[in-house]
């Protein structure tokens, strides 16, 4: 049963998700699904999508929620590996009691306050956590254009613009610039009172958007390179002189 299915047929605890979500959803945890996965959703409002994803994720090792609501203590699960820990996701105390869960994550979902401020300080907090080949997913990042979430097309502050600079650090071989990776987010560490280690950033594979959503994939720094030129075949009757280019590195001005 796919996850668009397992929401249509849901009936417990309520969740609330965009289409979009689950259609990207289904394709991005397909390799992940009968994995022995470790989640951590920050934000889960009435405790639906945790009863989701214990469902999606059979195997799943453990299932993490936090909420900085009060009320959602109230919430129950006969499943011992579904856990909500209660408070600010972006306190030291909150972090060190997700942290006695499951000290590393395959997937993190910030389904949180949507307040941009939030949203970076709770990724420059929380990617460390990350697996290497896991995944880091923020949602409803269209608030990221409203003005009340710290938000608008052109905001040098918002979540949006701090995801589309992380775009370049995926690239940051190619610079040709003598400054580091933590450079170009001095604006966002200075703003919200956070670091970014250089050998973190290191580790980001790739930015992916989709409507209202950001997906970052977590990788082994040496996996995340160019790497060399691959040549197949032997015929170059167009375009000839690729052949010795096989096996050859990028070069840099």
């Amino acid at each position: 049963m796919d996850l668009e299915q397992l929401y249509a047929e849901h009936g417990g605890k309520v969740s609330d998700k965009w289409s979009i979500y689950l259609s990207e959803y289904s394709a991005l945890f397909q390799s992940l699904r009968d994995q022995p996965v470790r989640l951590l959703e920050i934000g889960v409002q009435n405790g639906g999508s945790l009863e989701v994803w214990r469902k999606y994720f059979s195997n799943a090792e453990k299932i993490i929620g936090c909420d900085i609501n009060p009320a959602c203590a109230n919430l129950k699960y006969d499943d011992p590996e579904i856990v909500v820990v209660i408070g600010d996701a972006n306190t030291d105390e909150t972090e060190r009691q997700i942290i006695q869960q499951s000290a590393s994550f395959d997937i993190i979902i910030d389904d949180g306050s949507h307040q941009s401020r939030d949203i970076i300080r709770s990724f420059a907090r929380y990617f460390a956590h990350l697996n290497d080949g896991g995944v880091y997913i923020v949602e409803d990042l269209h608030c990221s254009y409203i003005p009340d979430f710290q938000g608008g097309l052109f905001h040098a502050g918002s979540a949006m613009t701090f995801f589309k600079l992380l775009t370049d650090i995926v690239n940051y071989e190619h610079w040709n610039l003598k400054i580091s990776r933590q450079d170009i987010l001095l604006g966002f560490t200075k703003s919200y009172d956070i670091n970014f280690a250089e050998a973190l950033l290191e580790h980001i594979h790739s930015i992916t958007f989709i409507n209202s959503m950001c997906v970052v994939r977590k990788a082994l720094p040496q996996t995340n390179l160019l790497g060399s030129r691959v040549i197949a075949g032997c015929e170059e009757a167009v375009v000839p002189g690729h052949l010795p280019l096989n096996g050859s590195k990028i070069r840099h001005n």
